[in-house]
């Protein structure tokens, strides 16, 4: 395991992972051969069967664990926070996966899902920001990292606004996309008026079909 992905494991702080690996005896989130092999063909990569993986995972957490590659995890040290790779949100990734290549070498996949809701123009636009401040725009903070990003979402998005990504992101020149599907016979709730509009002050409610 590389320095990398032993950052990435012990800044690991969501309860939700642990507790869904429990739940379902999977706790350290083992890929299923189906995902691995579309990982395969969108990135092109060759990603062995041992990969960590983690959910919800903040992006503060990749940029300290990239960080810490170079020193070590000291309690109440101070580490100068250069071009706000550190912020004040909770911004995260959906699905973090990680391995190593080769000693020096450890490719990050980060995935970016949707499932009834649209992706959000001005919420992409913040993330690809934030992944020019941890990793620069051609990858050049940390050359022991190799970052990824990809989308997944029931249907290919048509209006995600594309050129502020930097040029990393992109394979064959687009962003990798991973259909996720999700059963059509799901239901919408929500707060309504008496004549079923959408309405804040919830005085009724009622379900449709999505």
């Amino acid at each position: 395991m590389s320095i990398m992905i032993d950052n990435l494991d012990r800044l690991n702080r969501k309860e939700r992972y642990f507790l869904i690996g429990m739940a379902l005896g999977n706790p350290t989130f083992k890929l299923s051969s189906y995902f691995l092999e579309a990982l395969i063909d969108k990135f092109q990569l060759v990603i062995p069967d041992k990969v960590f993986v983690a959910m919800d995972y903040h992006l503060n957490w990749i940029a300290a664990a990239a960080a810490l590659c170079f020193n070590d995890p000291i309690r109440d040290h101070l580490y100068l926070n250069t071009g706000d790779m550190i912020d004040g949100t909770q911004e995260d990734v959906d699905l973090l996966l990680a391995f190593d290549d080769q000693p020096n070498l450890t490719h990050l996949i980060m995935l970016e899902a949707k499932g009834v809701t649209a992706f959000n123009n001005s919420q992409f636009e913040h993330k690809m920001n934030r992944f020019r401040n941890i990793f620069g725009n051609n990858c050049e903070k940390w050359p022991q990292i190799k970052p990824y990003f990809g989308l997944v979402s029931p249907r290919k998005p048509e209006k995600l606004r594309v050129d502020s990504c930097p040029p990393w992101l992109m394979v064959n020149g687009e962003i990798p996309w991973l259909e996720m599907p999700i059963p059509d016979n799901r239901l919408v709730l929500f707060g309504c008026d008496e004549n079923g509009r959408a309405n804040q002050d919830r005085q009724y409610w009622t379900i449709r079909h999505q």
